[in-house]
This record gives C-alpha cells, sequence and structure tokens, in this order.
C-alpha cells in the first residue's frame, strides 16, 4: 500500500506553490500598473490634443463677422498678456429694420437666431461713423431689449452683430489652463501643465502658441488670424 505525502513534500510543495502565485501575482500586479500608465499616458494625450483643437477653432474664428467693423474702428479683437490672451468674432448677424435714436433701450432687428436671447452685440454703421457694443437682455419677436440705452442714432439698415468672447489663461502654481466664454467663469482644459506661452506677430496677423505638460509632452506651432488681415 502506497503511504501519504511526508511533511518534507508537503513544504516543498507548498513552497513552490507561493513561489508561483508569488510570480502570478506580481506579474498581473505589474500588468495591471503598465495599463494604468499607458491608459493615463493617453487621456493626457486625448486633452493635449482637445485644447489645442479649441485654441485653433477660437484663433482661426477671430474676427470673424468683424472684419468691416474692426479696421474701420480700431476695435480690439485679439487682446494678450503674458499667460493671458482674449479673442472676440460674431457668430451671426443681422440689421435694423426700423431706425433706432439714442437713448432708446431697445431695437427692431431682422436677423438668425443668434440674435435671439442674451447676447452680447455691436451695433454700427459705417457710413454714420457710430458703433456701439451692448447686450440683449431679453428679445420678443424680432424686438430686443438691451441692457444699456443707445448712445448715438443709428439708421435702419445698420449691422448687428452677436460677438462671442474667449479668454485663455495659464494658472502657474495650479498648472492648469483654463478657458472662459462671455460672462462665464473659467473652467479647466488641461491639468498638469508646465508651460503655456503665446506670442503674437501683428505684422503677419500670426501667433506661436507652446503647450507643455508634465515637461514631457509638448506641442507648439503657428496660427494666422487670417479675418483680421486688411
Amino acid at each position: 500500500m502506497t503511504g501519504g505525502f511526508s511533511i518534507l513534500e508537503v513544504i516543498v510543495v507548498l513552497t513552490l506553490s507561493l513561489g508561483i502565485f508569488g510570480a502570478v501575482f506580481n506579474s498581473v500586479v505589474a500588468s495591471t500598473h503598465h495599463a494604468k500608465r499607458i491608459l493615463t499616458n493617453q487621456e493626457v494625450l486625448e486633452s493635449i490634443f482637445h485644447t489645442v483643437d479649441t485654441i485653433k477653432s477660437d484663433f482661426t474664428k477671430c474676427g470673424m463677422r468683424l472684419q468691416e467693423a474692426g479696421n474701420h474702428f480700431g476695435i480690439e479683437l485679439f487682446q494678450s498678456e503674458e499667460q493671458w490672451c482674449k479673442v472676440v468674432y460674431g457668430l451671426g448677424g443681422g440689421v435694423l429694420s426700423e431706425s433706432a435714436f439714442a437713448g432708446n433701450t431697445f431695437i427692431q432687428i431682422s436677423g438668425d437666431d443668434f440674435i435671439k436671447g442674451k447676447r452680447k452685440i455691436i451695433l454700427y454703421n459705417i457710413e454714420d461713423n457710430v458703433y456701439q457694443f451692448n447686450n440683449i437682455q431679453e428679445t420678443s419677436g424680432d424686438r430686443a431689449v438691451l441692457s444699456e440705452p443707445l448712445t448715438a442714432d443709428f439708421d435702419r439698415n445698420s449691422i448687428v452683430v452677436a460677438l462671442k468672447e474667449v479668454e485663455y489663461k495659464f494658472y502657474g502654481k495650479q498648472g492648469c489652463l483654463k478657458r472662459k466664454t462671455g460672462q462665464g467663469n473659467f473652467q479647466p482644459m488641461v491639468e498638469n501643465v508646465t508651460d503655456f506661452y503665446l506670442k503674437y506677430y501683428p505684422e503677419t496677423c500670426s501667433i506661436l502658441y507652446r503647450l507643455e505638460v508634465n515637461h514631457k509632452e509638448q506641442i507648439r506651432g503657428y496660427i494666422f488670424l487670417t479675418n483680421m488681415v486688411e
């Protein structure tokens, strides 16, 4: 009759089993950490590319629908300081269906849906050399109530453009690049930012930008503000 395992044999088998289990466990842990690193790196890259695409989209639109007003009245469509910039462009437009006069707090607009609702606008007339920034408080049909009274007379067919203002700001201590539209708050776009740089070249209406994350991932390039070219 065959006898059972000796204590020595049991100890050897348990030792081998524990060794194999430990090796497998370490391999699984290492694979999990590696997978997490890959996923994290992928998320970082996606965040960077999304940020750059958004910057390009905003800057490319800078001055859109405002070329005439900007060139004639000298309106600042692009502004920048150290680690901050602001772009302005038109979302849509229309014209006055009736003349409006200084002191009026409403206007009659014939335009698209961007003029409806609460919007910042610019109202201008090149021929009369007048313009004014204002805000639409509410609309009812073609009638728009303004937040501020008109400061000049505007003839029928004067142009009204709904505006979008976008700001970017780099918070160095937080390591975060944030974006704000209109009167809203700055919202994070990408974190762990170690450098954000903008250089405006007015002679060519172009911008050199650089975005660096984790002292490692870096994207740079030029954007031409084609809507500001005279």
